[in-house]
């Protein structure tokens, strides 16, 4: 693990002889003329420079500035646990020191000891997790009451409840810009945090997952040059790729970005699809991706487009939304392969049995040009479509067009058997709730949403279908997913919540 510090001294904030109540050897219950007579001893003594001594008095007269110096002392450990957590480990204590020792505190003084050696290199996955589960454990009103005790038998004012949550709140997100910090580089940090957010996701406790969530919100932040660099990089190679598509080190270069970029997203990555989230930052590389995939069907490179989503279902398998994107694209991919191998126009007009199985997966080879109108109906934000280099695909003089056909409500009910309009209907109103589920936060949205999935589940959940139907829907959903996307946020627009206040409020991170 990286060292930050060649002195291995701690961060300002985290050094125990600059607590300002250590400094001058007083406890948070002393008052102001004890804190005098501690000061002059501290003078005469020369424990600390001058400027340094009347700073910690500074700090502790003024109640704002005093409060951040109380949650850094272990104000809630008996007089044996205040020594211990001063007591100073030796330079190359291991993990396992530092957790034994810490484990004798109590949650804020943990976390507060545990931070402090965490700040001074790049912290293991271990001390990560006990970081974020002794944050997690702290009793705000446990706190609050030790407060109100020692601020009376000092003298001083109580605290507001409010000021204590927004101050341990302050000194969460304190510890995680120091432990992240202390990663040299700063993308060191990505596979501690990626082991310790898998352990935590798996125990689904809201509270400790939304407190690490904090911990890797600092961490999105701190990489956003370096994943700037990394996603220049795909570009990069992305371009070389299309340029030179048969050089086999075009699709190594592209290998080798695409594995950066994924090494040091994946902690977000991981997070995001957990949560439900999307975030526009993240789809810079996937897209990139998409556009590259559809050059290289264009210049009929299909062997070489196969690599590059071989690669990209590596580098994004953590992004739900963009690995189902992919498979659908591969499938379409292989299409035009066989296509394009056999040469030959496949029977469109091949019927189907009656009662075909219900939601049977069935892959039929398909016309390449058709294939490839599939797959521009999903890259058109990059390239334009040329219906003549189309054309010449499968040597098809009129490829057949996408057709138009409208899409019904279905009745509500089971085991009935759906015409392609209802069909449609079904794919095109789940694409579209798969947009709006992206974007559901709080509980307004969570009943409105649930509204519109009810339905949908009282009328699509199970139904009998004809193979060809659903093969065409599925292109269909493909060539008008903008349009469905562009659907989901009207439906989102509808509701007053949204176009009054911009969404509904995100919960408390306490």
């Amino acid at each position: 693990m990286a060292i930050n510090s060649a002195n291995n001294a701690s961060p300002s904030g985290f050094d125990p002889l600059t607590q300002p109540f250590r400094l001058l050897g007083i406890d948070p219950g002393a008052t102001a003329s004890e804190m005098d007579a501690a000061l002059a001893r501290a003078q005469e003594r020369r424990i600390a420079p001058e400027t340094s001594l009347a700073e910690a008095r500074a700090n502790l007269l003024d109640p704002v500035r005093r409060l951040p110096s109380e949650l850094s002392y272990p104000l809630d450990g008996t007089p044996d646990r205040v020594e211990l957590f001063f007591t100073e480990l030796s330079a190359d204590a291991s993990d396992e020191d530092i957790l034994q020792a810490s484990a004798q505190l109590a949650p804020t003084s943990k976390a507060n000891f545990i931070a402090r050696y965490a700040a001074r290199r790049g912290a293991s996955s271990e001390l990560l997790l006990a970081l974020i589960d002794a944050h997690n454990s702290i009793d705000v009103m446990e706190i609050y009451r030790a407060l109100q005790a020692l601020r009376q038998r000092a003298g001083w004012p109580p605290p507001s409840l409010a000021s204590v949550r927004d101050g341990l709140n302050d000194l969460l997100n304190a510890h995680c810009v120091a432990v992240i910090e202390a990663y040299d580089p700063v993308g060191s940090a990505a596979e501690p945090l990626l082991e310790s957010t898998h352990q935590i996701l798996a125990t689904r406790d809201r509270p400790l997952i939304q407190t690490h969530s904090l911990l890797l919100a600092v961490y999105r932040r701190a990489i956003g040059e370096v994943r700037s660099k990394a996603e220049q990089q795909v570009e990069d190679a992305c371009q070389s790729l299309k340029q030179r598509p048969d050089d086999p080190s075009s699709i190594e270069e592209l290998a080798d970005a695409l594995h950066r970029w994924a090494f040091l997203c994946e902690p977000l990555l991981v997070l995001d699809a957990q949560e439900g989230v999307s975030n526009p930052e993240m789809n810079v590389a996937p897209d990139r991706i998409f556009g590259l995939l559809g050059d290289l069907s264009n210049q009929h490179h299909y062997l070489r487009a196969q690599q590059v989503l071989d690669h990209a279902l590596g580098a994004f398998g953590s992004i739900p939304d963009t690995a189902a994107r992919l498979a659908e694209v591969g499938e379409i991919l292989r299409d035009m392969q066989r296509a394009a191998s056999k040469a030959i126009e496949p029977d469109r007009d091949l019927t189907v049995p009656e009662g075909s199985s219900r939601f049977r997966h069935v892959k039929k080879g398909m016309l390449a040009a058709a294939a490839l109108l599939a797959m521009l109906g999903l890259l058109g934000a990059y390239w334009t479509f040329d219906f003549g280099a189309a054309s010449s695909v499968a040597s098809a003089p009129n490829p057949p067009q996408p057709k138009t056909e409208p899409e019904l409500l279905p009745p509500v009910g089971n085991g009935q058997r759906f015409s392609r309009e209802y069909v449609r209907y079904c794919h095109f109103q789940g694409e579209r709730l798969r947009v709006v589920k992206q974007q559901v936060r709080g509980p307004e949205d969570i009943r409105a949403f649930n509204t519109l999935a009810n339905d949908y589940n009282s009328r699509c959940s199970d139904f009998f279908y004809q193979d060809e139907d659903l093969r065409l829907v599925k292109e269909e959903v493909i060539a008008k997913r903008k349009l469905l996307e562009a659907d989901a946020e009207r439906i989102l627009s509808t509701w007053p919540w949204h176009t009054s206040a911009g969404g509904a409020p995100a919960a408390s991170s306490r």
